[in-house]
Order: C-alpha cells, then structure tokens, then sequence
C-alpha cells in the first residue's frame, strides 16, 4: 500500500476514534451530572446557590428555612437586582443570614465570590446548590478556588424531569450537551495554565 493510501485511511481512523471518545465523553458525562443526589443527614456550615437557573434560589431559601445552615450566599446576582426584592420571601431573622454577592458573572467568577466569601467567614464546608446539568463544573470551579472546602451538592431539577430515557428529547439534553464542552473548555484551560507556571517556573 503507496503512502497516499495510507495518509486517508490513516486520517479516518482518527476521525473515527475521535468521533468515539468524544460520544463516549459526553454520555459519561451525563450520567455524571445526573449522578448527585443530596442525602439531608449531612450537615455543613453554609449553603452557597449559584443563580442562573430557576428554582435554585427557591430551593436555597428551602434549606435555610429548613435550618440546613445559619448563613447562605447567593453569588451572581444581577445588579439591577435589589437585596429587599430578593429576600422578601424570608422573615427579617433569615433575610439576616443571606449574603448577596454581585461580582460574579459566570461561573469561575462564582467561585471567586465564594471563596472570598467562606474566608471570610472561616467556612469549612458548604451545600452548594445548582442546576444538575452545571453541577459538575460549578464543582470543579469552586474547588479550584477552595481545594480544603468540603463540598455537598445539592442539584436543582425541574419538576417536569423525568430520570428516564425521556430526557433526552427534552431541552435539558441540550443543555447538558453545552455544558460538556464548557466542562472540557474549563479543564484545558485549568491544564494550560498549569503547563504555563511549569513552563516559566
């Protein structure tokens, strides 16, 4: 076989493999995302909600009423945003517990908010409340941040989700999918970044 039969051939089978690994990824990926579930018996000492998705504000102020923990942060609030419009819903007693961090705006943004936030506070460990499908990168972002912090997630679903294969005709496939490549995004760049303190170290 001549070299140019080869080259093509060549470059299908790496097409091909690529092809695999990265379908392989993504449904590793979603199982992973689909994979957190909160057990109530664990205790932390504040709960940090990530805006950006509905409920997860609903559900943070669920857990403090609930006396899950004493403090809670809400990181990425809009700024048009005013602090008695968002805690309307809480009683003067746990309106006084909630920080509202405004610096944020994506998700490594959120970790930095956090982890000044937990320093401030000597937090060791917190409930960090989410949407499924961003759980893992808001994980991996905030631990970057904070490697010491002890981490309990707590993943928002919609309550029209269904754990099925039904899922997957819905927009939350969707928006797994983009959250896949923003997980794998956020890694080569956690990995670039080290390459480049190694490099000129």
């Amino acid at each position: 076989m001549t070299k140019k039969k080869i080259t093509p051939l060549l470059s299908s089978y790496c097409f091909i493999i690529g092809i695999s690994v990265w379908i392989i990824g993504f449904g590793l990926f979603s199982l992973y995302a689909l994979s957190f579930r909160f057990t109530p018996a664990e205790q932390t000492d504040a709960i940090v909600v990530l805006t950006g998705g509905g409920d997860r504000i609903k559900t943070a102020f669920k857990l403090l009423k609930e006396n899950y923990a004493d403090d809670l942060l809400i990181s990425g609030v809009n700024e048009s945003v005013q602090p008695t419009d968002l805690v309307r819903s809480l009683p003067t007693d746990l309106a006084e517990k909630v920080t509202l961090g405004y610096d944020a705006k994506d998700t490594r943004g959120n970790a930095r908010e956090t982890a000044d936030w937990i320093s401030e506070k000597n937090i060791k460990s917190v409930l960090l409340v989410t949407s499924f499908y961003h759980m893992p990168r808001s994980i991996f972002e905030v631990l970057n941040k904070n490697p010491d912090l002890k981490i309990v997630p707590l993943p928002v679903f919609p309550k029209s989700f269904d754990n099925s294969v039904e899922w997957v005709r819905t927009r939350y496939a969707w928006l797994l999918f983009v959250e896949y490549h923003k997980f794998i995004a956020t890694h080569l760049q956690k990995l670039l970044e080290r390459i480049w303190c190694f490099v000129h170290d």
